[in-house]
């Protein structure tokens, strides 16, 4: 699921970039006198909630896109323990 990590780092990376350019847009906002401190704050946490939001749906759909095409750790020591059953048995006939 290396693929799934990637996405979800490089989802981080721009919601961190996204925060950082949403405070310096509230930062001219605030010098210009078009919006309180307090306001603008409200903003950024606004934004990065709807962005925490996005990602946890991005995930949840690639999740779901590849959740039948990988086979879990688990499945794989099943179907060996299985295969060397088999082979224990071809080994026995023979």
């Amino acid at each position: 699921m290396v693929i799934l990590e990637d996405l979800l780092s490089a989802s981080l990376g721009l919601l961190l970039y996204s925060k950082e350019k949403a405070e310096e847009l509230i930062d001219i906002l605030v010098d210009k006198g078009e919006m309180q401190r307090d306001e603008a704050r409200k903003l950024v946490n606004r934004m990065m909630e709807k962005g925490k939001a996005e990602k946890e749906q991005i995930r949840q759909k690639v999740d779901a896109a590849f959740k039948d095409r990988f086979i879990t750790k688990e499945d794989f020591r099943r179907l060996e323990n299985k295969l060397d059953e088999l082979i224990a048995l071809v080994k026995e006939k023979q």
